[in-house]
């Protein structure tokens, strides 16, 4: 399946130290949950395929250390990215508040037409809520995006924003693929596979 991938996405997730990048792209992909899960150091990536109008779709989801020490570490994987999600914790408002500095991080450092998704994770914690919904959908709808709020611990909400991150990406980049104007970070297949392809429908 990988090499009849007509491109790959990279969706890079960011938010603060503790959010539960981790553990939400652990129950995304394994259907697990470590409450024990130690902060991620440095880079690391999940890769899951789609079918969006018949064209086959890799997807990269790229989690990254939300520590200021690795955040030069991410600078290359953030400028090479079309998707981010966004993530803060419901239960801790100075991770809500520093989704400003990761907004700049993400200009600064990302020159393309770049999608999102923004996911209040810990919903579970409900009693010790300190962001409320309609404020985070008021800033959702300030850069642009959807908000879901969800819980990688219980499984509330976690495969509807990572799975519509990869679609509105696509979707994003649709007429790219139709005049074969994909850049190559973007390119999962040779320019010789795709000529055997166009000969087959030719043929």
């Amino acid at each position: 399946m990988e090499e009849s991938a007509i491109l790959t996405l990279k969706i890079i997730i960011l938010g603060s130290s503790e959010v539960g990048k981790t553990s939400i792209l652990e129950r995304y992909f394994k259907n697990e949950f470590h409450g024990n899960q130690l902060s991620s150091i440095g880079i690391d990536f999940q890769t899951k395929f789609f079918k969006f109008d018949e064209n086959k779709i890799k997807v990269n989801y790229i989690d990254t250390a939300g520590q200021e020490k690795f955040r030069a570490i991410s600078v290359n994987y953030l400028k090479a990215a079309h998707g981010v999600i966004l993530v803060f914790d419901i239960t801790k408002e100075k991770t809500f508040s520093a989704l400003e500095e990761w907004m700049n991080h993400l200009k600064e450092n990302n020159q393309l037409n770049i999608e999102k998704v923004l996911i209040g994770n810990k919903i579970d914690l409900e009693e010790k809520r300190e962001v409320q919904k309609e404020e985070a959908e008021n800033f959702a709808k300030s850069i642009g995006c959807k908000y879901y709020e969800g819980s990688a611990k219980t499984d509330i909400n976690i495969n509807e924003p990572l799975d519509e991150i990869a679609k509105i990406t696509y979707l994003s980049r649709k007429d790219k693929i139709k005049n074969k104007e994909i850049d190559d970070s973007m390119m999962t297949l040779s320019k010789k596979n795709i000529n055997n392809k166009e000969k087959k429908k030719c043929c």
